[in-house]
């Protein structure tokens, strides 16, 4: 695409001198490694790296036009200056126009929510393509473009590349897009200018304390997706999980009476559960292959978007009972054994509670998890979820996750300060080895839940990311007990 300067930067506030207005613009960038002859780029102050320490560099590289938050020492007539000095805001504006608003060319659905958007996502998607309607994705455990996989660094991308991508979907063919808008995406502009045909929210639990510092401010700052629905569009709520906002005229779904969808019938098993669905056009029994209750919810905010959408809810129904799951989501890792092994991204408190409580009630015998802190993240998280493994489970083994900069031992003694005296635990600083331990005591019966990395196949230790995968480490063990798994 290639769309003048002048026509880039109309209604920014940005001044552009008279010879720069008709220069043609081929592409966007806010890293300077992408820059290339006729490119913008947008100098971002962040929490890392600054920008504007790169725009010597940009300029090297032949970007015609150069949008800094504030002066710099550098003598160009093409570096210009934001007059609001917000550039994240600034960058999700020109995404718009040079990328020509491809949300307003299809179906949108933005989710949000602190667990659960992944598994919504992927299901709600599952249900579209089965009705024979090509949708893309994007969120935490990968982006998919008309087709083509991209990998996931971040839940949502920054707004150029939501934006690029949504464009991508919509040349290749996709006519919806299913995205999972996290609250760094809200805050930090991301999808300042993509609007939803539905917004749907799962559920609010402490997270990210970290960045939001108040859990008003987390939820105020989660509720922003509301106000970004095309004119016509709907508003979804979960009330199944305490703190859910209420919004006027909003559909929702849970247990409620008064739920817009609302569950009841609840069954769960070791394979799955059912439940029955009653909605506006009638009841409906829904089988969900995937273990835990809270894919119940999942599975229910789906249908309630997939209906907006146009499905029927019959037909979503049925595409629900064919859904593999999701990778890293209560993921069995299945060699044949009589006890069930599952990996989960639950990494927040209220996360491990839930599918700790959803791996008793599966467990025939004792239940088992393996769990521990991110580094560099919220540490008041931290005792609590050792309070919350060692009050349900039957054995604990305390581990290091991505310790990041921080020193593993430290995050552990934090975990370790809220587990009350009466509760035991096992310490194993080795994430590998507290795996091998966990699946060598598991009996016949027993549920053994591998908790904080999900689908994640690395470790970052200090500033490098190494391969490690929970899932790979759990076959391992299990092959050494001598079941038959495929490594």
């Amino acid at each position: 695409m290639r769309i003048t300067l002048k026509h880039l930067l109309e209604g920014t506030g940005v001044s552009l001198p008279a010879g720069l207005a008709n220069q043609l613009v081929s592409g966007l960038a806010y890293d300077s490694r992408e820059v290339s002859p006729g490119f913008v780029f947008v100098a971002i102050k962040g929490f890392s790296r600054d920008g504007h320490s790169f725009i010597e560099r940009a300029l090297v590289d032949g970007a015609i036009a150069v949008i800094a938050e504030r002066p710099v020492a550098i003598n160009s007539h093409i570096v210009l200056i934001n007059p609001t000095g917000d550039n994240r805001n600034l960058l999700a504006s020109i995404s718009a126009t040079f990328y020509s608003n491809p949300w307003e060319e299809m179906k949108t659905v933005g989710i949000t929510g602190t667990n659960g958007k992944t598994s919504t996502a992927h299901i709600l998607r599952w249900i579209m393509e089965n009705r024979g309607i090509q949708t893309g994705i994007m969120g935490t455990v990968g982006h998919m473009a008309g087709g083509r996989n991209i990998p996931a660094s971040v839940t949502t991308p920054d707004s150029l590349d939501v934006t690029k991508y949504m464009r991508e979907m919509v040349n290749s063919g996709d006519k919806a897009c299913i995205m999972e808008v996290s609250s760094h995406a809200l805050a930090l502009c991301r999808v300042n200018n993509v609007r939803f045909d539905v917004a749907l929210f799962t559920n609010i639990s402490q997270d990210h304390l970290d960045f939001h510092t108040t859990m008003e401010e987390y939820l105020n700052t989660k509720k922003k997706l509301f106000s970004l629905t095309k004119e016509k569009g709907v508003i979804i709520i979960g009330t199944y999980a305490r703190d859910w906002p209420e919004v006027r005229d909003a559909i929702t779904f849970g247990e409620r009476d008064e739920d817009t969808y609302r569950i009841t019938g609840i069954q769960v098993r070791l394979s799955g559960s059912t439940f029955i669905l009653n909605t506006p056009d009638g009841d409906y029994q829904v089988i969900v292959e995937a273990p835990g209750r809270f894919n119940i919810y999942n599975a229910a905010g789906a249908i309630a978007a997939a209906v907006q959408l146009g499905v029927s809810v019959a037909d979503a129904v049925q595409a629900v009972s064919s859904f593999p799951g999701v990778p890293g989501r209560m993921e069995r890792v299945d060699c044949g054994q009589e006890f069930l092994v599952a990996v989960d991204y639950a990494h927040t408190p209220d996360a491990l509670e839930r599918v700790l409580k959803q791996g008793a009630l599966l467990a025939e015998n004792k239940l088992v998890v393996v769990f521990g802190c991110g580094g560099d993240r919220d540490n008041r998280k931290r005792p609590l979820m050792g309070r919350i493994a060692t009050e349900i489970a039957d054995v604990a083994f305390i581990t290091s996750d991505n310790p990041r900069t921080e020193d593993p031992a430290a995050i552990i003694r934090e975990i370790l300060s809220g587990i009350p005296e009466e509760y035991s635990y096992l310490v194993e600083q080795d994430r590998a080895e507290a795996i091998r331990m966990a699946i060598e005591i598991a009996e016949e019966g027993d549920v053994v839940i591998i908790a904080g990395k999900g689908h994640e196949d690395y470790q970052i230790l200090g500033k490098e990311k190494i391969h490690f995968d929970d899932r790979e480490q759990a076959r391992n063990a299990l092959a050494d007990r001598g079941y038959k798994c495929v490594l």
